[in-house]
């Protein structure tokens, strides 16, 4: 009896100095896993598994290519926008889509619209003259107009001309009392240096003949026309002179057709 109760005895001391010390160990490691885990922080669920596997892909990847890097520096090479084209953009005021290439195709044909205008009918000028002041009422580079204030007749003078290039015209006035009606074939020639009458034929240049039964009077009216003989690239013109009182305003009217 007394034999095995120590022997109990004995394998309870074993035991429990067995259980100490692997308490103890346990205890240690909670603390330092504590200790590992305090420096955590995490608010969703995550696997560390998958984290490891991504962290192992990232550490494999390579750099930027050399295209990549290229594209880059082109980019950082681009050129600012100017304040300028800031300035002209704040001037445009859009407030629907618009179609730039149409809008170009539309004023190129506006253009070419005009142009054949131009062509096709007469440019008209009115100008208001005293009439008993002489001087010139028109100038487009091809021709001069010049009022006579002193007969009261209209004159030409030719600035531009090719050579050889006749001009004809005429004049037809309405008097009070008369009418008369005066044509010439050949009224100049070439580039004039006078101012020339409508009344007859003034080859020379300098030539400059007056026929003073077309000089205006009160209410009266002349149509005076000046046309190339043959060229087709110089312009017509008709010229209407409306006359009240030879002292007071004339209106003129001239009508340019050109070819």
């Amino acid at each position: 009896m007394s034999t095995s109760s120590h022997h109990i005895s004995n394998n309870t001391a074993t035991t429990t100095t067995s259980n100490n010390v692997t308490l103890t160990q346990v205890k240690a490691d909670i603390v330092a896993i504590k200790a590992k885990t305090d420096q955590i922080t995490i608010t969703n669920p995550a696997n560390i598994s998958t984290m490891e596997s991504d962290i192992t892909t990232n550490n494999s990847k390579v750099g930027i290519t050399t295209t990549q890097a290229n594209n880059i520096t082109t980019n950082n090479s681009k050129i600012t926008y100017p304040s300028s084209a800031s300035t002209k953009l704040a001037l445009i005021g859009i407030t629907s889509s618009v179609n730039l290439n149409s809008l170009v195709s539309q004023s190129n044909t506006n253009v070419s619209d005009i142009t054949t205008l131009n062509t096709a009918y007469p440019r008209n000028t009115i100008v208001s003259w005293v009439g008993n002041q002489t001087g010139n009422i028109f100038f487009d580079g091809n021709v001069t107009l010049n009022w006579d204030g002193t007969n009261k007749q209209l004159r030409f003078s030719i600035l531009s001309i090719a050579s050889n290039q006749y001009m004809t015209g005429g004049v037809k006035i309405t008097k009070p009392t008369s009418q008369g009606i005066q044509i010439s074939n050949y009224l100049s020639l070439g580039v004039s240096t006078a101012f020339k009458y409508f009344t007859g034929s003034q080859i020379p240049a300098s030539s400059s003949i007056l026929n003073s039964t077309y000089n205006m009077l009160n209410y009266s009216r002349a149509v005076y026309w000046l046309q190339p003989f043959s060229l087709s690239s110089f312009p017509t013109y008709e010229i209407s002179v409306f006359m009240g009182s030879s002292s007071s305003y004339l209106r003129i009217h001239i009508k340019k057709y050109n070819n």
